[in-house]
C-alpha cells in the first residue's frame, strides 16, 4: 500500500514535454482559475454587469475617478455617473470612432489616439481648448503611442522607420527646435524597419518591430537621448499586446508571448521564456483571421491578462510565493477594453461594460466551467502497475472528480464521483482502476465558490507484469 499527495500547482499550463513525462505541478489544463500566492487553485472572478452604455462610443479608459469614452459625432453624455463620454471630433469633419489604440493622462488631461470608422488615427488633447486635435504637422497621427520622460513618443507615419516626440511638457508641439523630433529607430533596425509598438522597459523605451526591438535611453533633452540595446529575432505585430510588468516588458509576437527581460539577460530563450508553456494553444489563436490581441496588467492580482476575442490567457505572477502560472479563461463575449479603476478591473464588450468580482462565481447570471487536468503521473513507481483505490480531496466547494489510466487513450477516465469540500474527515473516498501512470481531472459547473488545496491518492503497487 501507498500514498502520494500533490498540492503544488504553482506553475500552471506548460505544455512543452508530452502528457506522460510533465512534472505534477504543470498542468495539461487550467481553463477558467488561476494560480493562488497559497499555490492552490482557484476559480476566477465572475463578471457583473455595470451599464449598458448610450451607443456611439469607444474605448474604456479609468482616469480622475471616472470610466472615459470617447465619441466623434454628436452629443453623447452616460446616464451612468461613474463614465464620462469624451468628444475628439474627427477634423475632416463628423466621423464615428472605431476604436481608441491609447490614451493616459498628460500634465492632468486627457492624450490619446483615437481611430475613426475610415481607418484614419488621430491624436487629441483634451486639454479644455476648442479643438481637441493636434494640429502639429510633425505628429504623425499614429497608433503606437507612449508616455514617458515628459514627452508623448509615436511610431512615425508611412513606412515607420522613426519615432518622434513633441516637446517636454507640450504635447500639442511635435516641432519645437532642440526639444522635439524624432529617433532614427529604422536606420539602426537589422530586420524590418517599421516600428509596430513601443513600450517600457526599466524606465527606457522599447521600439518593437515585428522581428526585433531596440532600447532606447530618453530624456527630457533629447541630447541625452541614446540607443542601448538592440534585441534581435523578437518583437510583435500586435501593438495592443504590449505591457508592462513588475519592470519587465510583455508583448505577444509570431510565435506566443515573449519578454525583454528574458531575452536580454539569458542565452537559452526556449527554455526560460515566458511564453513557451504555452506557443502550442496560442499560435493557432493569432493565425485566425481579424484577431486583434489586447493585453492589459492588472495591478490588483498581480496578473497580465491578453484577450483574443472571448479568451484570455492570463500569467499569474508573484515573486514572494514564486508563481509564474498561465491558465486560460473564457468569457461569454468578446473584450474591447480593459480599464482599472478603484482596484476594481473593468471589462468593456461592445456597449456593455462588466467588472471581474470576486464574490461571484458566475458570468452575468451564466455559470462557466472550470477544467482542471493534471499531466499523467506514475506516482515515482515507473513501469509498475498500480491500482488505486482510493483519494483524499481538500478543496473549497464541489467539483467532479476522475482519474485518467492510459495516456493513449483521451476518453480512458473513470466515470466521475462528486465531492464536497475536504474528504480527509469523512475516510477514503473510493475509486478504482490500474494502471502504470495517471491523470486527475477536477471539473466544477456551478455558481459557487471553488478552491483545490490538494489531493491525495491512496493505491497498491501490484509491481511488473
Amino acid at each position: 500500500m501507498g500514498s502520494i499527495t500533490f498540492d503544488r500547482f504553482d506553475l500552471g499550463i506548460d505544455l512543452r514535454k508530452g502528457a506522460s513525462v510533465s512534472d505534477a505541478n504543470r498542468l495539461r489544463e487550467m481553463k477558467n482559475a488561476y494560480v493562488t500566492t497559497g499555490l492552490a487553485t482557484q476559480k476566477r472572478p465572475g463578471l457583473v454587469k455595470v451599464a449598458d452604455l448610450e451607443p456611439g462610443t469607444k474605448g474604456l479608459f479609468a482616469a480622475f475617478g471616472k470610466l472615459h469614452t470617447f465619441y466623434g459625432q454628436g452629443t453623447i453624455t452616460h446616464a451612468n455617473s461613474l463614465f464620462q463620454a469624451n468628444k475628439v471630433p474627427f477634423s475632416g469633419g463628423a466621423r464615428p470612432v472605431a476604436d481608441v489604440p491609447f490614451a493616459d493622462v498628460f500634465n492632468a488631461y486627457i492624450y490619446c489616439a483615437v481611430q475613426y470608422d475610415n481607418g484614419t488615427v488621430e491624436h487629441h488633447y483634451l486639454d479644455g481648448a476648442t479643438a481637441t486635435h493636434i494640429a502639429d504637422a510633425n505628429c504623425p497621427d499614429t497608433r503606437g503611442v507612449i508616455k514617458l520622460a515628459s514627452k508623448i513618443f509615436a511610431v512615425g507615419a508611412g513606412n515607420g522607420d522613426v519615432v518622434r516626440f513633441c516637446k517636454t511638457g507640450n504635447p500639442r508641439d511635435w516641432t519645437a527646435t532642440n526639444d522635439a523630433g524624432f529617433l532614427p529607430t529604422g536606420l539602426n533596425s537589422r530586420g524590418d524597419r517599421s516600428a509596430n509598438a513601443l513600450g517600457i522597459y526599466q524606465n527606457k523605451l522599447v521600439v518593437l518591430t515585428r522581428d526585433g526591438a531596440q532600447v532606447w535611453r530618453v530624456d527630457p533633452d533629447p541630447t541625452n537621448m541614446v540607443l542601448d540595446t538592440i534585441v534581435e529575432n523578437v518583437g510583435t505585430s500586435f501593438p495592443r499586446s504590449v505591457a508592462t510588468v513588475a519592470n519587465d516588458l510583455y508583448f505577444l509576437s509570431d510565435y506566443g508571448f515573449r519578454s525583454i527581460t528574458t531575452l536580454q539577460l539569458t542565452n537559452n530563450l526556449a527554455d526560460v521564456d515566458v511564453g513557451s508553456p504555452i506557443d502550442v494553444l496560442v499560435r493557432p489563436e493569432i493565425k485566425a483571421p481579424g484577431v486583434f490581441p489586447r493585453a492589459f496588467y492588472y495591478y490588483g492580482t498581480g496578473q497580465y491578462i491578453c484577450a483574443i476575442s472571448n479568451q484570455l490567457f492570463v500569467y499569474s505572477i508573484s515573486r514572494t510565493a514564486r508563481i509564474a502560472a498561465w491558465s486560460r479563461y473564457f468569457l461569454p463575449t468578446s473584450v474591447d477594453a480593459f480599464a482599472e479603476l478603484g482596484q476594481e478591473l473593468y471589462i468593456r464588450s461592445g456597449d456593455s461594460v462588466f467588472k471581474l468580482d470576486p464574490t461571484v462565481f458566475a458570468d452575468d447570471g451564466i455559470q462557466y466551467e472550470v477544467l482542471l487536468d493534471l499531466p499523467y503521473m506514475d506516482f515515482k513507481l515507473p513501469g509498475r502497475t498500480k491500482q488505486i483505490y482510493g483519494v483524499d480531496l481538500v478543496l473549497e466547494g464541489r467539483c467532479e472528480f476522475s482519474i485518467g489510466f492510459d495516456v493513449r487513450n483521451p476518453d480512458a477516465f473513470t466515470p466521475p464521483v462528486r465531492v464536497t469540500g475536504n474528504t480527509r474527515p469523512g475516510g477514503v473516498v473510493p475509486i478504482e482502476c490500474a494502471g502504470t501512470e495517471f491523470s486527475l481531472r477536477f471539473r466544477n459547473y456551478d455558481n459557487r465558490p471553488f478552491r483545490l488545496d490538494a489531493v491525495t491518492v491512496y493505491f497498491n503497487d501490484l509491481g511488473v507484469f
